[in-house]
């Protein structure tokens, strides 16, 4: 699964919890699908993208820093052309490049060749296995099916062997009851679920990620079928099925849902920059997909290393971190308590070693649309429509 170079990345961070080993790259500001819960592209249309250029800097820059893992995420990735190229430029820094797709049918030999250069690990965004409710969700009609269908050439066409593949499930209050419809159908295919619950802008303060649609906080009643839910999950990951997020962060959920505010920091503030941190689609540093330093500082910046090291530097950032008030995206999270937390490090050390565990099956499209309508039937679920 991880190089050298990123292995040795997470130790070093598990040993000193300052080196940076997850970097969160937002690569496209563009997307195809008009999510309902999601700003980021709204935060992030007006900057202009950096070019190949750019972005051999910063994979320098982030090689020098010690970092491993690179999320490379969007908005849509796949709506840049030269994707293939920043999967070959991160390799060549020996970076490990995760992809992140919401199902962009269209590039899928992007996809193919940037799996061929080494990037085997990917995630499909899926919220539910109800195709009218998916279409809503995502705010385009036939995004639910293309991604489908996306899903169903990974699994013919991506290696069985090496390739890590998850689907990313925002939980929101119009999915609490179809999770598990999704968590059955990556164990019946052999993909793993990752689960993250919707974050909604209730405040003045400006949010990057954080939508605004308030009918998607959670209710009272919400709440209550969320703590019975990550109960069954907690048993389900227990019994084997193929769920990626750790235990504790898993009861973060619950209390991220309950309260507003999550349960995994290290004294109740995050661990950016040391082991984490994002950057904007333009070059620059973020402490996370949600915030900005007050003057920007540009990864691509040849001084950026020097920077990065710098007391004042870590000064500006802790002042964003410190008054946060938390998230629960999953990215975050799992990295702190990788290294804080010795039971998830025990887990993650676990799935690393089983390398290749996971081994996908192939399906035709057929296939899989009769297999997800027999895991609906089976849970009893006719098609539902939004509430509003």
């Amino acid at each position: 699964m991880f190089n050298l170079k990123t292995n040795l990345s997470i130790a070093k961070g598990a040993l000193t919890k300052e080196s940076p080993f997850y970097i969160q790259f937002f690569i496209s500001n563009q997307c195809f699908l008009k999510c309902r819960m999601c700003n980021i592209v709204a935060a992030n249309r007006e900057l202009k993208r950096v070019d190949l250029e750019q972005i051999e800097k910063i994979a320098c820059n982030l090689s020098k820093i010690g970092a491993g893992v690179v999320l490379l995420t969007g908005g849509e990735p796949f709506l840049r052309n030269d994707i293939v190229d920043i999967v070959r430029i991160f390799r060549q820094y020996g970076l490990t490049p995760r992809l992140q797709t919401a199902g962009l049918l269209s590039r899928f030999d992007s996809m193919l060749e940037c799996c061929e250069l080494g990037a085997r690990d990917i995630n499909v965004s899926l919220d539910t296995l109800d195709e009218e409710l998916g279409d809503w969700i995502n705010g385009s009609k036939g995004s639910w099916r293309r991604a489908i269908q996306t899903i169903g050439r990974i699994t013919r066409e991506f290696p069985a062997h090496d390739t890590v593949c998850a689907f990313g499930c925002v939980l929101s209050p119009y999915n609490i009851d179809h999770v598990e419809d999704v968590l059955d159908f990556a164990d019946a295919i052999g993909w793993s679920l990752s689960l993250v619950p919707v974050h909604v802008n209730r405040t003045a303060r400006e949010f990057h990620f954080r939508g605004y649609d308030k009918s998607f906080v959670f209710s009272p009643e919400d709440r209550k079928k969320i703590r019975a839910l990550i109960a069954r999950i907690h048993q389900r990951k227990k019994n084997g099925d193929n769920i990626f997020d750790s235990e504790k962060y898993l009861d973060s959920i619950v209390s991220f849902a309950e309260t507003g505010h999550p349960s995994w920091r290290h004294n109740g503030v995050c661990d950016s920059p040391n082991l984490y941190f994002a950057i904007r689609p333009d070059g620059r540093f973020a402490p996370c997909c949600d915030q900005d330093l007050e003057k920007p500082v540009y990864v691509y910046d040849e001084n950026f290393p020097k920077i990065y090291k710098s007391r004042k530097f870590r000064e500006q950032v802790r002042k964003v971190t410190a008054g946060c008030p938390g998230c629960n995206y999953g990215s975050y999270p799992e990295m702190t308590l990788t290294v804080r937390h010795f039971p998830t490090f025990v887990e993650r050390v676990k799935l690393e070693l089983s390398g290749g565990r996971l081994k996908h099956k192939a399906y035709s499209d057929e296939e899989l649309f009769a297999l997800i309508e027999k895991i609906r039937k089976k849970r009893g679920h006719a098609s539902s429509k939004p509430r509003i």
